[in-house]
């Protein structure tokens, strides 16, 4: 672990995390240093360990999926908006499992919302819903209506694209 937090202190960019995720991949079971570190007390750290993490869930997301739960509870209880938005789209990455979590579904809606979410927060929130309603068709009324009623001039292109790709496969 002492190694990649090393790494993780000195990173540069994206070369630097894709080298680490390489190491991951082709060792998994340092995948639990790496995990480790993002909860590490330096905010940058964490940050950028998460971040190996998202790209982690994009070659191998089966590595992360036993960790869905303790994701979801992360990702509700962040403060930290970039660290946020990662956790979100590891999950996104990631099969909803059954039963699905009221709770989480309900955090989604209200993200997808919120003001205060970054625009790529709000997006992620609104496929992530997407994701449990694929799963739990009951609820797709609801996203629906949360979806249709939202004000679209109020959010960026990017979330009004979000929001109009999710409407049109509803209604498919």
């Amino acid at each position: 672990m002492e190694e990649l937090k090393k790494q993780l202190e000195r990173v540069a960019g994206r070369k630097h995390i894709d080298h680490i995720v390489e190491q991951v991949v082709g060792s998994p079971d340092r995948l639990h240093s790496l995990y480790a570190l993002t909860r590490h007390e330096e905010k940058k750290i964490a940050w950028r360990a998460t971040w190996a993490c998202e790209k982690l869930s994009i070659l191998r997301p089966d590595l992360l999926a036993d960790k869905r739960e303790e994701l979801m509870q992360r990702a509700m209880q962040c403060t930290h908006d970039g660290t946020r938005r990662l956790l979100l789209n590891i999950l996104h990455r990631l099969p909803v499992l059954q039963p699905v979590s009221a709770t989480f579904f309900d955090f989604c809606l209200q993200g997808m919302l919120s003001p205060t979410e970054s625009p790529s927060g709000q997006a992620i929130c609104m496929k992530l819903a997407y994701d449990i309603c694929r799963e739990e068709p009951e609820l797709t009324g609801e996203l629906e209506a949360y979806l249709e009623n939202m004000e679209p001039e109020y959010y960026t292109a990017a979330v009004q694209c979000a929001r109009n790709n999710i409407l049109k496969t509803i209604r498919k």
